[in-house]
């Protein structure tokens, strides 16, 4: 149809059916400008309607000028108490058609009403359009529609979609089992087969499985599930089971990848789905497919067919890019930091580490489409912050002297501006997503950093540093999580560790002056571990007591080691000034003055 990508706009009168409200228009953003089309649910008629029709019939005007951004706000709203009275008065939760006394899809109305769908019937008592509660954070935001036989989110009402909570999420908190099924009568429809089967055995007060569904379809469940990782985790055992047809073995595997690896079971139907397998009158079997459900393992065993097909995709890894002023590294990198690695940077105690690696996470924000996750163990989430604004203006925040000024100054608007550009993307969303750790265990930071990569989708997780994290943990502690940094790298995620290295001797000359001393990987204190493991290690170097200013913050760059490359050594001179927080490459920097 041609609505389906649209933005819907509103009901209103049909020219082919006559009713006032069944026509949906919608309008669409083309090359030649916006360009509406329409489909009229009424009556027997199923008409759709083009932009020149449209305009014919008197129901759109040539000159019509379409606010988009009032009409997303106005979708984006909840559901008003006037609205739910006026849904209510002309639905119930029963799904029994009152002409013929036939279930609706053989889903008993106790269930029907548990998940609170609601049914809109014709003068004569047929089923015409369900409607489906969507919440967030357990609060009713709005109702999405089925008009029969298959045309959703015609008659929505309120706020739906991929932001809202899971279908039916809000009735279960944790427990031992939660099944996710594709769609919201197939939830009603498994959670009736389970409880059936649970009487019938004289077990119905055992705790019931948990079953929820997307509210946007399969295509768009991995990211839902995502975001509501959280619940999921709260279940022992999380049963993925999609449509049994191409897209529900493809959304199971994009879901299973979104959730905790250890908790995910994979089952199928029978048949399509729990729907047909209730219609059919399959439900022992749909117990049985339930209780079939197969853990996500791996023998890691393949042949020398499967590594040639892995080749391309080895080769095609995306690489993150560095920022401009690191041109050199990323020429000895050959393109940048390919997912799916560990880097350790490693610089002496206030040698600029963390100005190294805020100036490269600055840079991804805005120009790599990976999702940073940055866990911090000696910037405050807010420290932090002030750090990626003073680099956005191009003024160190942190030498205003007196707080009251400090904050009347991030106040101005023009401030405010820029603190949202850099906070948020176009689409609102988060730029990048920061663990505040201070006391936490390495298996706590393992779970924050699942979550970072599942719930947040970061593809890269930069650990500033990880000497802190593993400061009172045993060599056993450590080795274990080095072994999870080295799994999670095989999924395609890049692990930026930042490494204290040791002070060591001071060096002099044959004058006797100080000089800094040559660093090897030897330096990195307390990881050595973790330096064998790397993909890449970096060392940046500077002499912080230096006379000349110019030279005290001037950071030399090395590479002892790049496992993809081969390639070693001298990396790059990087200049820092003060006042800017901002770093240059040391060449162009005075060649530009």
């Amino acid at each position: 149809m041609s609505n389906e990508n649209g933005l819907f706009v509103k009901h209103t009168n049909c020219p082919a059916c006559g009713s006032k409200d069944n026509l949906a228009l919608y309008v669409h953003e083309t090359e030649n400008g916006d360009t509406y089309s329409s489909y009229c649910c009424g009556g027997d008629s199923g008409s759709s309607f083009k932009h020149e029709q449209l305009i014919e019939a008197g129901i759109v005007k040539k000159e019509d000028v379409v606010d988009k951004e009032s009409i997303k706000k106005k979708q984006r709203q909840k559901i008003t108490k006037e609205e739910q009275r006026a849904l209510f008065a002309k639905t119930s939760y029963s799904g029994i058609n009152q002409n013929d006394a036939t279930m609706y899809r053989n889903l008993k109305d106790e269930y029907l009403e548990f998940y609170r769908h609601r049914f809109e019937r014709d003068a004569k008592g047929n089923i015409v359009c369900v409607y489906y509660p969507e919440t967030e954070d357990g609060e009713l935001q709005g109702y999405k529609t089925r008009v029969l036989p298959k045309i959703f989110g015609l008659k929505n009402i309120g706020k739906t979609g991929l932001s809202n909570d899971l279908s039916g999420q809000h009735l279960f908190t944790k427990g031992k089992n939660l099944l996710i099924v594709g769609g919201e009568e197939d939830k009603v429809a498994a959670y009736q087969m389970l409880r059936e089967y649970q009487k019938s055995r004289d077990k119905d007060d055992y705790d019931a499985v948990a079953v929820v569904s997307p509210t946007c379809g399969e295509g768009s469940a991995a990211k839902q599930l995502a975001a509501q990782y959280d619940f999921c985790d709260n279940f022992e055992n999380i049963i993925i089971m999609m449509d049994n047809d191409k897209a529900g073995h493809v959304a199971s595997k994009e879901i299973a990848a979104v959730l905790p690896k250890e908790k995910v079971r994979i089952a199928f139907t029978s048949l399509k789905d729990p729907c047909e397998m209730l219609k059919q009158g399959k439900d022992k079997q749909f117990i049985a497919n339930f209780y079939d459900a197969k853990p996500l393992v791996s023998t890691g065993i393949k042949t020398s067919k499967d590594a040639d097909a892995e080749m391309e995709i080895e080769l095609g890894r995306a690489k993150i890019p560095l920022p401009p002023f690191m041109s050199k590294l990323q020429e000895l990198m050959c393109g940048g930091i390919p997912l799916g690695y560990i880097i350790n940077l490693g610089a002496q105690t206030g040698g600029g580490k963390t100005s190294i690696v805020n100036e490269m996470i600055y840079y991804w924000l805005f120009n790599s489409p990976h999702k940073i996750g940055v866990v911090s163990l000696e910037l405050t989430a807010g420290q932090y912050a002030i750090a990626m604004l003073s680099r956005h203006i191009g003024r160190k925040i942190q030498l205003i002297q007196d707080p009251k000024d400090a904050i009347a100054f991030v106040q101005q608007d023009w401030v405010k501006a820029k603190r949202k550009e850099l906070m948020e993307n176009e689409y609102g969303e988060e730029r990048y997503t920061i663990l505040d750790e201070r006391d936490g265990s390495l298996e706590s930071v393992k779970l924050q950093i699942n979550k970072l990569i599942k719930k947040h989708d970061c593809k890269l997780i930069v650990l500033d540093p990880v000497n802190d994290l593993f400061e009172g943990a045993g060599l056993e502690q450590q080795t274990d999580f080095i072994k999870y940094l080295k799994l999670i790298i095989k999924d395609g995620i890049s692990v930026l560790n930042i490494c204290h290295l040791t002070k060591g001797k001071t060096e002099t000359d044959k004058e006797g002056n100080r000089k800094v001393r040559k660093l090897t990987e030897d330096d990195f204190a307390g990881v050595s571990n973790l330096v064998k493991s790397a993909g890449c290690n970096i060392f940046a170097t500077r002499d912080k007591y230096a006379e000349d200013e110019y030279e005290r913050n001037t950071t030399l760059v090395e590479v002892p080691k790049c496992r993809w490359t081969g390639k070693t050594g001298y990396a790059g001179e990087w200049f820092y000034e003060i006042e800017t927080h901002t770093m240059y490459d040391k060449d162009d920097y005075f060649m530009k003055r």
